[in-house]
């Protein structure tokens, strides 16, 4: 199964709160790929907030997608957080059998970016190709 990297989401909620971002995979026919991770944390101290939820917007056509929470490393290099471990909301897309091409599907996140408890909303956009 192939991992994205899991990166700092806590300035990034702030400048992309209500916005959608796009993002690519790739898989071969029949095999699962992480699509989508997430998790929030303090920069300064790494210190993990409240994991977000995430639902899915709009569901993949040829496909399912299971969420899972899981440790993973913040993958941040130069960053005295690169390599802490962190609680991630992780998506996973599962191709139906047989299908090769494109699909895609939304997710949506909700939960805090601040020590005084500011909700943000973040929507995901993911484009699998599967060959």
């Amino acid at each position: 199964m192939k991992t994205p990297t899991l990166t700092g989401f806590a300035l990034l909620a702030i400048v992309l709160g209500g916005c959608n971002t796009v993002e690519h995979r790739q898989t071969k026919m029949n095999t699962s790929v992480v699509a989508a991770s997430m998790a929030m944390y303090t920069q300064g101290s790494c210190w993990a907030w409240e994991t977000p939820e995430v639902s899915v917007a709009t569901p993949p056509s040829h496909g399912r997608v299971t969420h899972a929470l899981v440790k993973r490393q913040i993958h941040e290099p130069g960053s005295k957080c690169h390599g802490q471990p962190v609680e991630a909301r992780v998506s996973t897309y599962t191709p139906n059998p047989g299908f090769r091409g494109q699909d895609k599907f939304s997710l949506n996140y909700q939960g805090i970016w601040n020590d005084a408890g500011a909700r943000m909303s973040m929507g995901k956009d993911i484009v699998v190709d599967v060959q």
